[in-house]
């Protein structure tokens, strides 16, 4: 395969039923012939949803590529951290709630994937030995469920729901609103009984929340009326990004994405532990092990970009990936020195190095950029976003 600066990507859709018909063919120009919901499309090298380049007009892994020459394509410093890609990228259309879920630390991935191994498990609780850390972007208005809300909060919540079966888990949240109390309050609304959960379900649409809430709750509960997860808004912090706001979550965090469409970047993981609003399995105790307890405050969870020359730079506080957003420019000088993805939002972007290297691309197109590169230049007419480490 001849050096080239920059590479072209093939990405992979993922199907989940939650998936939006419509989002990533209309915006993003994915083809969905027959209308099937196109859940994420995914930018990296987890062997879960490999992207791939062009090797002589054969498809290539990006693994393969980065294989061939690690300090070339992740930078010196990426290849002796990390040895791979240590970020993957996606696009999310969610026309319905995700499960809610809570991402592992790196310790406990690694010893729960080293568990999943020696079991040899048909349904794994974890896929890989990595944290998964993430931010996600609006593109579209995005409705998500983020944090646990202070106990004074979730008290009153809870007493408004006026559940008869559940005022014992209440009162006794109420008498030790700390860390400890909020752990033994979730792990009861995970196990309630097949009576307390459908009274808790049936009093939930009817309750005097206010409309905020309950616009969350009835979306929730159209799609999961059995499900104890519709619950999760009197215990999680509903919030809406506006298009191009952006929020930071870090592993232990329990949430929830509920609608709209978003870019995600994290750590290159697969690792899920689920809390309810799903099909799938839960696995309560890792799911508690996992869960970090501690309210958090609602005006800390947008996160404050930071501009300079034109380009918004997200403070990440991991160092796994890096993010950045730019808007129309004509010739701006860029530098890579990491790996690093490009993903056109809006509109269109002509990357030129001074070698002749020149790749356009389109709405939804992305492409690899080696650390190799280095000096080379965009001219952007939309909204472009760059992942690199």
């Amino acid at each position: 395969m001849s050096q080239h600066f920059f590479y072209p990507l093939s990405t992979v859709v993922k199907p989940y039923p939650w998936g939006s018909r419509s989002a990533l063919h209309q915006r993003f120009h994915v083809p969905n012939p027959d209308a099937q919901p196109q859940a994420e499309l995914w930018m990296g090298v987890h062997p879960a949803g490999m992207s791939q380049v062009m090797d002589q007009g054969t498809p290539l892994a990006l693994s393969e590529l980065i294989a061939r020459d690690r300090k070339g394509m992740l930078g010196a410093a990426t290849a002796a951290r990390f040895g791979d890609l240590p970020y993957l990228m996606k696009i999310l259309a969610a026309d319905r709630a995700l499960s809610i879920q809570v991402h592992p630390q790196k310790a406990q991935a690694e010893a729960g994937y080293a568990r999943a191994l020696r079991a040899n498990e048909d349904i794994p609780d974890y896929n890989d030995a990595n944290h998964k850390p993430e931010l996600v972007y609006a593109i579209t208005p995005f409705i998500a469920m983020n944090g646990f809300r202070d106990v004074a909060d979730i008290v009153e919540n809870f007493r408004l729901l006026a559940v008869t079966a559940l005022s014992p888990a209440v009162d006794a949240l109420a008498q030790q609103p700390d860390a400890v109390g909020l752990k033994v309050f979730f792990s009861t609304l995970m196990q309630l009984s097949a009576d307390a959960k459908a009274a808790a379900l049936k009093r939930v649409v009817s309750a005097p929340f206010d409309d905020a809430l309950m616009a969350v709750i009835q979306q929730l509960y159209q799609h999961y009326p059995h499900d104890a997860g519709v619950l999760a808004p009197l215990y999680l912090h509903c919030i809406t990004l506006q298009p191009g706001e952006a929020m930071f979550l870090y592993p232990g965090t329990l949430h929830a994405y509920v609608q709209g469409t978003a870019v995600e970047i994290m750590a290159s993981s697969d690792n899920v532990l689920r809390a309810g609003l799903t099909d799938k399995k839960i696995n309560v105790e890792e799911l508690i092990a996992c869960t970090t307890f501690s309210p958090i405050s609602r005006t800390s969870l947008l996160m404050e970009p930071e501009w300079q020359e034109g380009q918004a730079h997200y403070p990440i506080p991991i160092d796994d990936f890096r993010f950045t957003v730019l808007n129309a420019n004509e010739a701006l000088p860029m530098q890579t020195r990491s790996a690093e993805i490009v993903l056109v939002m809006t509109g269109s972007a002509t990357l030129t190095h001074p070698a002749g290297d020149t790749l356009t691309l389109q709405t939804g197109q992305s492409a690899f950029i080696p650390a190799a590169t280095q000096n080379w230049t965009l001219t952007n007419t939309g909204t472009l976003c760059r992942a690199y480490s």
